[in-house]
């Protein structure tokens, strides 16, 4: 099956494998007995499923790249670019909201953070970033944010103490100051997607910046990029690995050490997959994840609002009622495999369901643009 034309097929490839990784790690079977590389760190730590977010962003910034290089230089453009960067915004904080309204139509207790919002500020701050600030002026940015953050993180005290857990750090009392709890995540007190922890997030961006200018250089020779992509990759993992003995890798406030390892550990990442596929051409049925990677948003939100209307399918059991992808766990593999496997297996059920009506819309060439 051949692939959507003029695109860079690594990346569709790339994003694809990421979307599924997403929808498997949150739609388990049963969360409780899901294999531990498929749940996300409790606090400091970084597990398999804390690189999935990370590898969104970083690729955002390489998609900046790719759709604004040649656009950049009129400066008479770059108004009207913004605008619709800042229309891209808003659109994506709606939808995720709306996705939250699906599940509890109740606007006082909305929670304001999350994925589609946090993706949404960060390419609008990333967009700004790469149209008015020079590429030699972005390692200021960049530093600055982290060593920032860090100081506010764990240098100024809270309470008289330098301690950082989960109740008791910087970023959430910013947060429940501006927002209130009222509007923050019910299952933390830290909210992952929070206020402060989006300017971290701008420098996971800033990697795929790195990248995507680094895949556009036009001197560079394809093996040359991917040297390139490879020892900046590893650098910033090695570095993020050196930083947390200060700053520990932590997801919830998307750590300065937690920027520079996931970007690095994204960049090798993708840069073996542009090898792979760009570069060495290996054949592979590809298309299976490109299907994910070119409707990126659109698999998304239905990965998100799908399991609502299955919740709706209820069925009695021995052990009570079961509803939604639940049947099919508790009353089918986990008589079969064992309770981890079930779970697994019955993600990767939910997974292909999400990806039958993508396969359509990549089979008549539509794309989902926000």
């Amino acid at each position: 099956m051949n692939p959507v034309k003029d695109r860079l097929q690594s990346l569709d490839v790339f994003r694809g494998l990421t979307i599924a990784a997403m929808i498997i790690v949150n739609t388990p079977g049963d969360e409780e007995h899901s294999f531990g590389p498929l749940k996300h760190s409790v606090w400091n730590g970084c597990t398999p499923t804390d690189l999935v977010f990370p590898c969104f962003i970083f690729m955002m910034g390489i998609s900046i790249v790719f759709a604004l290089q040649s656009k950049k230089a009129d400066l008479a453009k770059r108004g009207d670019i913004l605008l619709k960067s800042l229309k891209r915004m808003v659109l994506l904080i709606l939808i995720g909201w709306g996705i939250q309204l699906v599940y509890h139509f109740n606007f006082s207790t909305l929670r304001f953070p999350g994925v589609l919002p946090r993706l949404g500020v960060v390419y609008f701050l990333t967009t700004l970033i790469y149209l008015y600030v020079s590429q030699k002026g972005w390692k200021y940015i960049f530093g600055g944010i982290l060593i920032g953050y860090y100081i506010l993180i764990c240098l100024i005290p809270l309470q008289g103490s330098y301690a950082v857990t989960p109740t008791h750090n910087m970023a959430a009392v910013i947060d429940r100051f501006f927002l209130s709890e009222k509007h923050l995540a019910k299952f933390a007190y830290t909210d992952p997607c929070g206020i402060i922890g989006t300017l971290p997030s701008v420098c996971s961006a800033m990697i795929g910046l790195y990248a995507g200018t680094i895949l556009k250089e036009v001197n560079l020779s394809p093996n040359n990029k991917f040297g390139s992509l490879t020892l900046l990759g590893s650098s910033f993992t090695v570095a993020g690995l050196l930083f947390q003995f200060i700053f520990p890798l932590n997801k919830p406030l998307w750590s300065s050490s937690y920027v520079l390892f996931a970007g690095g550990v994204c960049m090798a990442a993708f840069a073996f997959c542009y090898w792979l596929i760009d570069i060495e051409k290996i054949k592979a049925p590809y298309w299976i994840f490109t299907v994910f990677g070119v409707n990126a948003i659109a698999s998304y939100v239905l990965s998100e609002v799908l399991p609502k209307p299955l919740n709706f399918i209820i069925v009695s059991s021995a052990n009570g009622k079961v509803s939604g992808m639940h049947i099919i766990n508790d009353l089918v593999f986990v008589k079969i495999f064992s309770l981890q496997w079930a779970s697994l297996v019955t993600a990767l059920v939910f997974t292909l369901l999400v990806w039958s009506p993508m396969f359509v819309f990549y089979k008549k060439k539509v794309i989902v643009k926000i």
